[in-house]
């Protein structure tokens, strides 16, 4: 299990840490979201896709809107998630709000 601090802005990819722990340069597979912060909690599946980056690759949800509604995630929001390497799930643990001006 590795625990990540993530904040999410406009770019829409997995980072390359559980790119590399979910072993999608081998083969793109779906992963399980579970989202712990909600109540009730919820758990679902989500393909990945492979996006060309410079001499590489990078990876993404396949649905991003879905997972970003779902787990009530927006732009700036400060996202503390742990990934299972074992069992290949992602788990949402805290969404942190990103504080708005209302200058």
């Amino acid at each position: 299990m590795f625990l990540l601090i993530f904040i999410f802005k406009t770019i829409h990819r997995l980072s390359d840490t559980v790119s590399r722990m979910a072993k999608l340069d081998f083969g793109l597979k779906p992963i399980t979201i579970r989202l712990l912060h909600r109540s009730p909690q919820k758990e679902f599946i989500n393909g990945t896709r492979r996006e060309k980056k410079d001499d590489g690759f990078r990876y993404a949800l396949t649905s991003w809107s879905r997972f970003m509604k779902s787990a009530g995630i927006q732009v700036g929001d400060t996202v503390h998630y742990s990934f299972d390497e074992i069992d290949q799930v992602l788990s949402v643990e805290l969404v942190v709000p990103h504080m708005r001006r209302t200058d």
